[in-house]
């Protein structure tokens, strides 16, 4: 039998400014879908990208004094860079300035057109420059757009409008046959809408600056960015066509109305099958209950958060605080509770003090049992439903109520006082123990991927994870590894401003100019390598033993096609001790050391003159 396909998209992004956290909410929660159903063994595509032909774009460039293409080149690669720091496995990252695009656009555009679905026609109305969108006049709040707050433009030009009216009747009974639009209270908002208004043609073109997509009919006139971004859910898999219908688009409800009506109108004149179901989540509010936006100025920066806290900790908080569908606040107060509570004490706890008794008890070398006593209180089949059902966070919350069983299985079998009465008993509980780190790092995997990363390797699992290995029985009596805490405790809480990512920037805006204080932040030591080995699981890593004189610290540093391990030793260096530890596949790095780099060629800096180990470099 062929392997089941999933198909999930986000929404692409306006390149208009940096991510904001918001952003990256959307990317989380289609990547925990993406990997799940992954862990199932259905083969996933996952689409997401840049909305880049947008007007505000040509605004900013122009304010930048650089060209557009040059604008959306520099901004992609930050979403792509945030992306992936963010663990974010998509697929194919669509950008709409792409020959490859463009050309499917206006392969469809024709098509649409030779149908007599295109006409020319004039419009005039009122326009929101940062939607992109017509609004009428019982739309605006206090006579501004009713997501932005922003003053409406009065437009009038010539134009082709889509006749989106001819598919009024279809698109109604398809929402409502397929029960196409999860919340269902999004969906009753869009069909009383289209009951109480009706369908209007919308127009779809406007005058040709140069930049967007050409109308294949009329070259004067490029295609209204909607209609040009919305094709990307079918230009990103143009080669992987088997893919299509697409079983879960991903948006936020401020575009609802262009997911739901627009885009079915425009497959249906197409003749293109529509997706299965359009997955709404709610807005990251920010001050004032105000939905987070760049041009509302109240954004976080996702790269400065997790300066403080984990990458795990935040798509954690993220997943877990806001129920799918609704509104949510980021609040730093309920992260670091749930970091500390739930990370920290819940499920770091629970690995160290298991791993801690094999290492004790049995000298790091797990025991076989038979019984399955903790195990079997894990509810697959009811976190597999809540998953399915879009309940993403309660979901979470069933998996941690198997982390709690499980502490309170320690507590309750005290195997430390087992150790000196029945070690036949202990052998029992400590095997369930570590067997259900083991299935706990499978269903967490979608959702903390680096943590559960972490769990296997302290495990010596080697094997991608996958729902066919939740099963009791299956860990090997092996030899654990020592990986450090999954998570540390953050008592003392940054005051993180909510920053305000602003496009106007030097020339570059991509690369604003940082602070002095910003460098102090930095504490750059002087350290001797001491040993060295190539990496157990990557081939450009090395993983160094650094003394600083009055403490060892391991580093993974990606030198290894540039240094013979051997060549290291007794090696003075310089690296930023005062990082978070990170997991590099699958070993601890305390630090980050320095080098240049320069095209191909990476050379380590070191001090000039022989320094003392420890000694601070400013």
């Amino acid at each position: 039998m062929p392997k089941k396909t999933f198909y999930i998209t986000t929404p692409i992004y306006y390149p208009s400014g940096h991510p904001h956290i918001g952003t990256c909410y959307t990317d989380i929660l289609a990547d925990v879908f993406a990997r799940w159903h992954r862990l199932n063994g259905e083969e996933v595509y996952f689409c997401t990208g840049t909305d880049e032909h947008a007007q505000k774009v040509e605004k900013a460039s122009k304010e930048l004094n650089i060209t557009p293409q040059e604008y959306v080149d520099e901004i992609a690669e930050v979403f792509k860079n945030t992306f992936k720091k963010y663990n974010i496995s998509y697929t194919k990252f669509v950008r709409t300035s792409s020959q490859e695009h463009k050309d499917y656009c206006k392969k469809i555009l024709n098509k649409v057109y030779k149908k007599g679905d295109i006409y020319k026609g004039k419009y005039s109305g009122l326009y929101c420059l940062s939607c992109e969108t017509f609004y009428t006049e019982k739309d605006l709040v206090n006579n501004k757009c009713p997501h932005h707050g922003i003053e409406l433009q009065e437009y009038e030009e010539d134009c082709y409008f889509f006749k989106l009216s001819k598919y009024e009747k279809k698109i109604v009974d398809y929402i409502k046959k397929q029960n196409y639009i999860y919340p269902k209270e999004r969906q009753d908002f869009i069909l009383n809408r289209i009951k109480q208004e009706g369908l209007k043609d919308i127009s779809i073109s406007r005058k040709n600056s140069g930049w967007g997509v050409p109308l294949p009919f009329d070259e004067k006139k490029v295609a209204w960015v909607w209609f040009d971004a919305l094709l990307n859910y079918l230009s990103g898999i143009e080669k992987n066509k088997k893919f299509w219908p697409a079983n879960i688009h991903l948006t936020a409800h401020d575009i609802l109305w262009h997911h739901s009506v627009v885009w079915l109108g425009m497959l249906f004149s197409a003749e293109i099958e529509p997706p299965e179901r359009l997955v709404v989540h709610g807005f990251i509010l920010g001050d004032n209950d105000k939905k987070m936006s760049k041009s509302l100025g109240n954004v976080i920066d996702p790269i400065q958060i997790i300066q403080t806290y984990p990458i795990d900790s935040i798509r954690y908080f993220l997943s877990r605080e806001i129920p799918l569908g609704l509104d949510g606040a980021f609040s730093m107060k309920a992260l670091n509770e749930r970091h500390n509570n739930e990370l920290v004490n819940d499920l770091g706890n629970l690995h160290a003090r298991t791993l801690s008794m094999i290492e004790k008890f049995y000298n790091g070398k797990i025991p076989k049992a038979t019984k399955n006593e903790l195990v079997k209180k894990l509810d697959f089949k009811k976190i597999n439903t809540l998953v399915e059902s879009y309940e993403l966070h309660n979901a979470l919350s069933e998996i941690w109520k198997f982390i709690n069983e499980c502490n309170k299985f320690i507590s309750e079998n005290k195997p430390w006082e087992l150790a000196k009465t029945d070690k036949k008993r202990l052998d029992l509980v400590m095997y369930n123990l570590i067997e259900s780190l083991r299935l706990i790092s499978i269903l967490l995997y979608p959702y903390l991927p680096e943590t559960s990363e972490k769990i296997r390797t302290s495990l010596c699992i080697k094997e991608e994870p996958n729902f066919k290995n939740l099963k009791f029985g299956l860990i090997k009596s092996t030899q654990i590894q020592k990986v450090g805490y999954l998570f540390t405790r953050i008592d003392e809480v940054e005051k993180m401003k909510e920053t305000k990512i602003e496009t106007k920037t030097e020339h570059k805006p991509i690369k604003p100019l940082i602070q002095f204080s910003d460098f102090e932040k930095l504490d750059l030591r002087v350290g001797k390598i001491i040993k060295a080995e190539p990496h157990p699981n990557a081939d450009k890593l090395c993983v160094l033993q650094v003394d600083f004189g009055d403490h060892n610290r391991q580093i993974v540093a990606g030198i290894r096609l540039h240094y013979n391990p051997e060549d290291l030793i007794n090696r003075k260096i310089i690296v930023v001790v005062n990082l978070q530890p990170a997991s590099l596949r699958g070993v601890e790095s305390q630090g980050m050391l320095l080098a240049a780099v320069d095209n191909d060629k990476v050379v380590l800096l070191t001090p000039e003159k022989d320094i003392s180990k420890g000694s601070r470099v400013s």
